[in-house]
Formats: C-alpha cells, structure tokens, sequence
C-alpha cells in the first residue's frame, strides 16, 4: 500500500515553499482520494523531452528566454491511494541541458541547470485519464557562459498550469499566466538578462516511463 506518511514528509520538508501543491485554478478543489500505479517494482520513473519538443524558461521581467533540447528528470511515484493529491510523485533530480547539449539563450550564450532539491508533483482535478494540478519545490541552481563571461542565478517556486496524461505517459507544463517562478542569487556577467527579483515562467512536455496510471473519482 501507499507510503502517505513518507510521501506526506518528503513534501512537507522538501517542496520549495508549497513545486510540483497549489491548485492548477484556484477554485479548483482537491479531489476527494487519489490512486497511483507505477508498474515499476521500486516505485521509480524518470522522464525526458518529448521528442522534437524543447523546454522554455522565461524572464517574464527582461524578455530573456532560454530554450532546452535535452531534459531529464527522475524520482519516485509510489503505489496507492492518496487521500489529498500532493506528493503524487516527487522528482527526486532534474536536469535542464548537458555537457553535449547545453540550452541556448540570447548573445550566443549556453546554459546548463540542475535541481537542488526534490519537488512534488500534485493533482488538483481529474477527468478521462487527465490529472491537472502543479509541481511545487522547484530550486533549480542555472549557470551560463557567453562572451561577457559566466553568469549563474537560483529560480525557486512552482510551476501552476501542469497536466498528466495516462494514455500517453506525458507530464505537459505551460507557462503560468501569473509567474510563479522568482530569480535570486544572480551573480556574474549576466549583461542584465537575469537580475533578483525578476519574474519567470516554464514549460516543457516529458513523457514519463513507465507510463504511471492517476486516478480520482
């Protein structure tokens, strides 16, 4: 059966301020349980880019955006019944480029990141084999190089417009319409592309494998 209280500490304790958690709209209420499949033994997954699709981060505050062909995530989505829909899976480690594919950004610069601590991902509604919710925790540490030098910053926070697909194993995050992403600890030769306090959206489709079945009545 489900682990709640493990799931229940790791998002209490690990998710950034909860992404990814708050409903996708805020009416929406969290359905009343919640049951995950994961046909995987030892409850892991891991996710990469849909193929032919790229990632986006945006500075919401300069414009800036940086754009990712190769990213990869994985973590844990445990069997059982949930009674709120948060923690239904936790990404336990995220990447966003590699040392072969770094992400592009403005003035020819590249740029990689990773994630420096767990985010959950979680239901707020359900209907025909979709799960719309949000992945909350996000703390992800984005380093760059250009022709000004090496730029580095942290964005923290949620990413609130999400939705799973059980047919086809796909996680899909839209940029939010209000940012909830917020850059901090900016440092180097940034030319103004990143500053504290700037604004930021997300977006990417991963699909997931094993292909992980969430439902809610």
């Amino acid at each position: 059966m489900r682990r709640i209280t493990k799931l229940s500490a790791i998002a209490a304790a690990a998710l950034l301020g909860a992404a990814g958690v708050t409903a996708t709209n805020a009416s929406a209420a969290a359905q009343a349980s919640w049951t995950v499949t994961n046909p995987a033994a030892d409850d892991k997954f891991t996710a990469v880019n849909v193929a032919g699709t790229t990632a986006v981060l945006t500075n919401k505050s300069t414009g800036a955006q940086v754009t990712c062909r190769t990213i990869a995530a994985s973590g844990t989505a445990v069997d059982g019944v949930d009674s709120d829909g948060i923690g239904l899976a936790i990404i336990q480690t995220a990447t966003f480029g590699s040392s072969a594919s770094k992400c592009t950004g403005p003035l020819g610069s590249t740029w990689i990141a990773t994630s420096n601590a767990p985010m959950s991902l979680n239901g707020s509604s359900y209907s025909a084999g979709v799960t719309k919710g949000n992945i909350t925790g996000i703390d992800v540490k984005l380093t760059g190089t250009s022709i000004a030098g090496t730029c580095s910053a942290r964005i923290r926070g949620s990413a609130n417009t999400g939705s799973y697909t059980n047919s086809t194993g796909v996680l899909s995050i839209a940029d939010d319409a209000t940012p909830a992403l917020t850059i901090s600890e900016v440092t180097g030769a940034c030319a103004g592309l990143l500053n504290n306090g700037n604004a930021a959206t997300f977006r990417a489709q991963y699909k997931v494998s094993p292909i992980l079945t969430v439902t809610s009545p």
